[in-house]
């Protein structure tokens, strides 16, 4: 059901010239890039493969580690449509990649509970979300969250939270051990890297078409994050509440992240697609009314392909 979904959504895709996205990215995806400008329907591919691959891993993680109240596949659904929901989404792009490196710095922090030391979980930690930094920088900001999750998960301990430091700057050494060597470390290849930083030009793109899919979209989230905090204390795990704070948090700082951002256009909104999916899938879990379920995800996927629909009639006007 998952490719069937998301190609529904993609096909809209096919007459768009040019499918590259470097909005905020990093050096790892800007050189990722190289050579696939020139295969338009390979990078089509490639990010319908990424996109599946990712949900059925996140799904994996979410059950194996009892974050739900119960076993479910919902949240690979909900991370295929909140990866497609604008059309600026559907473009090969650095969060295709660094998601991957977000879901297994989740994992990690899942791990932290009951863990007989942390050292091992937080160095690892930083060091997937330094990987992901390196394909889209704003993943920087979900550095935090390892404190984070060390106050929520664990008693203080100051080697937990410093060998964190140590495993987010790895990458970066590495990756720059890696340009010195190739003798590709030089002055310009420096300031590129470090551009996003200092040449702010902040922006913003928005279609009044949009405001359709916002309001459902802002609805599910509000809904999601009441009925969550209403029933915080009815969860039988207290892992199950532990972790789903967690993932209050985690979309908390990915906020964040999306409106310090340099570039603000609706691709950077893949950014919460983790922990959004997880929590609506939490909502949609807890709804005794299959009914409403089922119509706010009709009107969700409606509102989406009405978006793709009128993107689509922009390059093949009637």
């Amino acid at each position: 059901m998952l490719p069937l979904v998301l190609l529904v959504m993609w096909v809209f895709i096919l007459p768009k010239p040019e499918i590259n996205n470097t909005e905020n990215a990093f050096p790892l995806f800007l050189y990722s890039i190289q050579g696939l400008r020139n295969f338009r329907e390979l990078q089509i591919g490639i990010s319908l493969i990424i996109i599946v691959t990712q949900a059925l891993f996140l799904t994996s993680v979410i059950n194996r580690q009892s974050v739900l109240r119960e076993v479910s596949n919902l949240p690979a659904l909900m991370y295929v449509v909140l990866m497609s929901c604008f059309p600026e989404q559907l473009s090969f792009n650095p969060l295709l990649f660094a998601n991957f490196f977000i879901i297994i710095f989740l994992n990690k922090l899942f791990n932290l509970y009951h863990a007989e030391s942390a050292v091992f979980p937080s160095f690892d930690a930083g060091f997937f979300i330094g990987i992901a930094a390196l394909f889209y920088w704003p993943a920087l900001f979900l550095f935090p969250l390892i404190w984070a999750s060390l106050i929520l998960l664990r008693p203080f301990n100051l080697k937990e939270w410093l060998v964190s430091f140590i495993g987010v700057s790895l990458p970066f050494l590495i990756f720059g051990t890696v340009l010195f060597w190739f003798d590709m470390l030089s002055i310009k290849s420096i300031q590129s890297v470090f551009e996003p930083f200092y040449r702010v030009q902040f922006s913003a793109v928005y279609n009044e078409t949009y405001i359709i899919l916002f309001v459902i979209l802002f609805f599910i989230v509000a809904a999601s994050l009441v009925k969550f905090f209403r029933d915080i204390r009815t969860f039988a795990k207290l892992r199950t509440r532990k972790f789903l704070i967690l993932l209050v948090w985690f979309f908390i700082f990915a906020t964040l992240s999306y409106l310090i951002s340099v570039k603000r256009t609706m691709i950077s909104l893949s950014f919460l697609s983790v922990p959004l999916s997880v929590l609506f899938s939490n909502y949609f879990i807890s709804l005794k009314n299959q009914i409403l379920a089922e119509l706010l995800f009709i009107l969700l996927l409606a509102a989406v392909i009405y978006n793709q629909v009128l993107f689509f009639l922009q390059f093949n006007p009637l």
